[in-house]
């Protein structure tokens, strides 16, 4: 009798142990999904800290690129009037020269 009721001790001992075990392994498993949270928390701060910065830097990007194409039409209005000049001196020039043919002629 004194071994069955070892035996039911240690079937007690060892469901107990168990149980114990099992709460520990909750713990660590609470803990460890307690620290994964703050994990994401903290990966999830850093990407949206991220994504803000990219955004700033693609509209300055955006702003930069219109700025350059508002230079570039510009320059190339400015381009355009500088070659209508070139045009209209070069009719001067012949404009010029025919008159003084024409004065030679008459002489």
């Amino acid at each position: 009798m004194g071994e069955a009721s070892r035996t039911l001790n240690m079937e007690e001992l060892m469901n107990y142990s168990n149980n114990l075990l099992e709460v520990l392994r909750e713990e660590k498993d609470t803990q460890s999904l307690r620290h994964f949270l703050r994990q994401t928390k903290a990966l999830q701060s850093q990407c949206d800290k991220d994504f803000s910065e990219v955004q700033k830097s693609v509209e300055d990007y955006e702003k930069k690129i219109h700025t350059c194409k508002q230079k570039a039409a510009a320059a190339e209005s400015e381009s355009a009037a500088d070659a209508e000049l070139d045009l209209l001196q070069k009719e001067l020039e012949e404009e010029q020269n025919l008159e003084r043919k024409l004065r030679e002629e008459l002489r």
